[in-house]
């Protein structure tokens, strides 16, 4: 039986998050393999950006977009990605993983009211009963405590957040008849432009790594990157932004789990109840997707399209 677009988004975003659940634990593989966080970057989107080229070729889909989409892309993908990734791993030198984690998910929120605010989608009652609960069981998963915040960590952990809400929200109506695989192409090769630029003026890039560490990248670039951004971009051109980012929630659980069967971390009760809420949420989300009322917007010949339906 075929699946409707809103079951098939909400599963293809949580797909996307399994496969970004996987990036903390093959970068702690690279770390302990001698690998730096502008190594593990620029062959993270490399790789990815091959491997998409590759999988188009395969496809037989064209790699052409107009001048302006290519520009757009790019800047998407070089600036906005880049600049998020940069930013939270300066958090992380400042805050707790856990605490650095809680402050990025702060973005479905951001997202929601960006998408408000530029019309692309309506907020209603239900979508923040569904990120209330999801919050609130993300919370749970990661056992915050807020006791001594360094505001310096806080305030990268802030920024990182609203570059991602905007490179969500951007990329949401860049997206509009672009394949999600050429999109992703574009997105990963200026990053990948980006970060190996950036370490090679910096003398940072390192050229060898043992097997581990080439593996590990390897995972991060197949698994956190083209499963990852491939399944969000598909999932959100079919659900919206608002409910992209409130399922990929989700992802905190996956590591959570991943943590204990890899790394041996013990999952609490607590946290257990945390997963519960957030699939609670996705739940909601998806028991009244259909109820909401969509936005429109107007393509270049002036006719209107809707999008973003929820």
């Amino acid at each position: 039986m075929a699946l409707n677009a809103q079951t098939l988004g909400v599963l293809l975003i949580i797909f996307s998050a399994c496969g970004f659940a996987t990036l903390a634990i093959f970068i702690k593989f690279a770390y302990a393999a001698g690998a730096n966080t502008v190594t593990v970057l620029a062959y993270r989107f490399t790789i990815a950006a091959l491997l998409f080229g590759a999988v188009i070729r395969l496809c037989g889909l064209d790699f052409r977009v107009t001048g302006k989409q290519a520009v757009q892309l790019c800047l998407l993908g070089g600036i906005g990605y880049g600049l998020m990734s940069t930013l939270f791993a300066l958090t992380v030198l400042y805050l707790p993983a856990s605490l650095a984690g809680i402050i990025l998910y702060t973005y479905p929120a951001l997202v929601s009211v960006l998408s408000f605010l530029v019309g692309d989608e309506l907020f209603g009652w239900r979508k923040g009963v569904a990120l209330v609960i999801c919050f609130t069981g993300l919370v749970l998963v990661l056992g915050v405590s807020l006791t001594g915040l360094n505001t310096t960590g806080a305030a990268f952990g802030l920024g990182s957040a609203l570059v991602y809400s905007c490179y969500i929200v951007a990329g949401n109506r860049l997206l509009k008849g672009i394949d999600p695989l050429v999109s992703t192409f574009y997105v990963c090769t200026a990053a990948a432009v980006v970060f190996v630029a950036g370490g090679m003026l910096s003398g940072t890039l390192i050229w060898s790594l043992s097997l581990q560490g080439w593996l590990a990248i390897l995972g991060i670039a197949v698994f956190a990157t083209c499963i990852g951004i491939l399944g969000f971009f598909a999932g959100m051109y079919r659900i919206g932004a608002t409910n992209a980012s409130i399922i990929s929630t989700f992802e905190p659980v996956i590591t959570v789990l991943l943590s204990a069967l890899l790394l041996e971390e013990r999952i609490t009760a607590i946290q257990g109840f945390g997963g519960l809420l957030i699939l609670a949420g996705v739940l909601v989300l998806q028991l009244t997707g259909g109820s909401t009322a969509v936005a429109k917007t107007c393509d270049e010949r002036g006719n209107m399209d809707k999008f973003g339906e929820i």
